[in-house]
């Protein structure tokens, strides 16, 4: 057989080839669409719309608005950090008294400039294109920092428009006029036209008294009528008034006219007018044309000024609820420090209608939760009491999840840290549907299934409730059935449930953790805290007893509780009591070890002091021992000089006994030691004067003169050798040297 292929086969193998591709792109693209679509779903359970509803309301212009309802998470990291960092740089900025960007009034420009058309812009849409032009430079300076080098990356996008943008500023004005100075034509024409229009004025000024008009005339007012002068005539004076009607009254009892002698000054006006008009249109259309041309790089100036707007905005939200830059993180790991769901923060600070957001009484009102996962667990069970909170964690930890990924910072704590999720799926709420005939159970289930098929490693997946709404031993199963298909995915999931069967599963999971919500039982009130570790329990029995339920009958629930649940309420509780042990003890730890530093940082000042001391002390020593010296010399010359000037070798045998003392004296140990301590410094070397008791800068050296010169206290000073101790300078000396430049 031929190695050749067969022209028919191939065909038939491309056909199919191609329908194989088309098949495979179509059904990526419908899984795509199929995942945003339960992504959406996932958003609007968690709320995340009303969060940018709240931060849209910070916005200065209607497209920053916009964008803001548009935003939508950032799944990418690097992205997710450069929109988290952006926000950091502005909120830091917010503080500047010259921080304004001034984009209040920003038009809708993509509206105003289609892709095609040969519309001319009028004045006003002239005028917003030259608004963007104009606060783009604007803002340009404004971001530039070095302190904020996101920010500045932004500016370095703001390219000027010089030509353009002066010749809009010289041709319209802020109402959209065109100006005078748009063209020497238009100039002449509108001087033209004032020159006629002030000719007519006068002269119907000067006529006003005079016959024939006087008796005729309804007041002295000049009436303009479709662009011409008319005095308001009584009808039955009309003949009384030679001109044109030019109109009447709706009551016909007064007739507008021109009268004969301003016609022919009316029509050259009209002529001036319409001419007028015809060089603002040439005008108009020159400058559409010029903006036409630079159509692309004004709007990506519009797009920048339009997200600097939900920038600043997010940042200003940011400061009303008080939040933090979380830290975005890889993994799967997270840890949210004193988190508050922001909008239960929103609404408790929001008060009545009218009044100022209170931060101090929202928090005050909303529980702060922390939630710290241990290092490679990925799966949490949540359990506990209803109404303890449960739901709550769910949408706090997604909420803020969506947050941080939008470059939105989240109400918490300083050591937040949070990863980018590829998506955030949530089965949270009761979506009974009567119209599709659902029950509760069937609505979850079909929630879940579509979560467990679009789901990742490198998602986070929020199931409430995950289980219930059905029969409990068919339920259970079920439940660990879905928590399983997410462990071999490796998927970061929480999930709240009362079966008990899943805190066991808990136990069984390396992977997975339990989690409860504690509950106070001597307030018999949930306390919101989340206890990683524990399982929890419903606390009705506690309860029950509490209130006056007899105790065999609480004996006997608790046995059938233990028998249904899986997990002994025996062990709970001995967890419990070893969880608050181990707290115990860490807190007390930590007592010990904060007076253990406390102690060390106090034997570390006391052992400084006495250092500082013996240095002062051994100097005073050494300067004590060369003074003795000093004296005894001084002693020796004081008596050779009264034998006065000796002849020859006498007088040569003094002079000698001189320069031995001399030697002497500098040869001592402690001079020599002053000597090559001061030889021995640099500029900027650090020395000790005890006079001052300062540790001092040296700036100047001059060996010959045996001066220095320091800085004391950001002043130049000079110093001998002498003044300086040889003595190091005591450990934690508290003043150090002000470098002071140009000194």
């Amino acid at each position: 057989m031929s190695g050749r292929e067969d022209p028919a086969r191939k065909k038939r193998s491309d056909r199919r080839s191609r329908r194989g591709t088309r098949a495979t792109s179509s059904s990526s693209s419908a899984r795509t669409s199929n995942l945003l679509e339960v992504s959406h779903d996932s958003q609007r359970r968690l709320d995340y719309s009303e969060i940018l509803t709240c931060i849209s309301g910070f916005a200065s212009s209607r497209p920053g608005k916009q964008y803001i309802h548009a935003l939508s998470p950032d799944h990418d990291l690097d992205r997710a950090r450069i929109q988290m960092e952006e926000t950091a740089e502005v909120c830091q900025r917010l503080g500047q008294t010259s921080w304004q960007l001034g984009l209040e009034g920003l038009v809708d420009l993509p509206s105003i400039l289609p892709d095609s058309g040969g519309m001319v812009l009028d004045g006003q849409m002239l005028n917003s294109v030259w608004q963007v032009i104009d606060r783009s430079r604007r803002l340009k300076s404004l971001l530039q920092s070095e302190s904020s080098p996101r920010l500045s990356d932004r500016s370095a996008l703001l390219v000027d428009v010089p030509a353009l943008r002066e010749r809009l500023e010289s041709s319209v004005d802020g109402t959209g006029e065109i100006l005078d100075e748009a063209s020497e034509t238009l100039a002449r024409l509108r001087s033209e036209s004032s020159g006629l229009d002030g000719e007519i004025r006068k002269w119907f000024s000067d006529h006003a008294e005079k016959a024939p008009w006087k008796k005729a005339l309804q007041g002295h007012v000049v009436t303009p009528r479709h662009g011409r002068f008319c005095w308001a005539i009584r009808t039955e004076c009309k003949n009384q008034v030679r001109g044109v009607v030019r109109g009447e009254s709706s009551s016909g009892q007064t007739l507008f006219i021109e009268p004969e002698p301003v016609i022919r000054l009316g029509d050259r006006s009209q002529r001036a007018r319409a001419a007028e008009q015809h060089e603002i249109q040439r005008i108009l259309a020159r400058l559409t044309q010029e903006v036409r041309s630079k159509r692309p790089l004004i709007l990506r100036l519009w797009h920048q000024l339009v997200q600097m707007d939900s920038i600043e905005a997010r940042a200003r939200f940011a400061g009303e609820l008080g939040c933090v830059i979380p830290q975005l993180v890889e993994g799967r790991s997270i840890e949210l420090v004193d988190a508050r769901h922001p909008l239960l923060l929103w609404r408790e600070g929001k008060g009545r209608p009218g009044t100022t957001f209170d931060l101090q009484c929202a928090r005050s009102k909303v529980v702060p939760m922390t939630l710290s996962m241990n290092p490679g667990r990925y799966q949490v069970v949540i359990t506990g009491p209803n109404t303890g909170g449960k739901t709550l964690v769910l949408k706090t930890v997604g909420l803020l999840s969506l947050m941080a990924a939008s470059g939105i910072p989240v109400p918490a704590s300083e050591g937040t840290k949070i990863p980018i999720f590829d998506a955030v799926l949530a089965d949270i709420g009761d979506e009974q549907s009567l119209e599709q005939d659902l029950s509760t159970f069937s609505a979850h289930v079909t929630v879940v299934a579509s979560i467990l098929r679009h789901s990742t490693s490198r998602s986070l997946v929020l199931l409430d409730e995950l289980g219930s709404g059905t029969d409990p031993l068919e339920g259970a199963p079920l439940a660990e059935a879905v928590l399983d298909r997410l462990y071999e995915r490796g998927t970061f999931t929480l999930v709240t449930t009362h079966l008990g069967r899943l805190k066991e599963y808990a136990y069984r999971r390396r992977k997975c953790e339990n989690a409860s919500m504690e509950f106070d039982p001597v307030k018999l009130a949930p306390t919101y805290r989340v206890v990683v570790g524990l399982p929890g329990r419903s606390n009705a029995l506690v309860i029950a007893e509490r209130i006056g339920m007899p105790a065999d009958v609480v004996a006997s629930a608790r046995e059938g509780s233990r028998e249904q649940d899986g997990v002994d309420p025996g062990v709970v509780d001995a967890m419990e009591r070893a969880q608050k042990d181990l707290e115990r003890r860490a807190r007390e730890a930590e007592k010990h070890r904060l007076e253990a530093l406390r102690q060390r940082q106090e034997g570390s000042r006391r052992e400084q002091e006495a250092q500082k001391t013996r240095g002062a002390l051994e100097y005073q020593l050494e300067r004590i021992e060369e003074q003795k010296v000093t004296t005894i010399v001084a002693q020796i010359r004081r008596s050779l000089d009264q034998l006065g000037e000796l002849p020859g070798d006498k007088g040569e045998a003094l002079r000698q006994v001189y320069r031995t003392l001399d030697d002497a004296l500098a040869g001592t140990d402690l001079a020599q030691r002053r000597l090559d301590t001061a030889r021995s410094l640099s500029k900027g070397d650090a020395v000790f004067i005890p006079r001052f008791q300062q540790v001092c800068e040296v700036r100047k050296i001059n060996k010959e003169k045996q001066r220095l010169v320091v800085i004391i206290n950001g002043v130049a000073t000079d110093v001998s050798f002498a003044d300086i101790s040889w003595v190091l300078p005591p450990p934690g000396f508290q003043v150090w040297w002000d470098c002071t430049e140009g000194l």
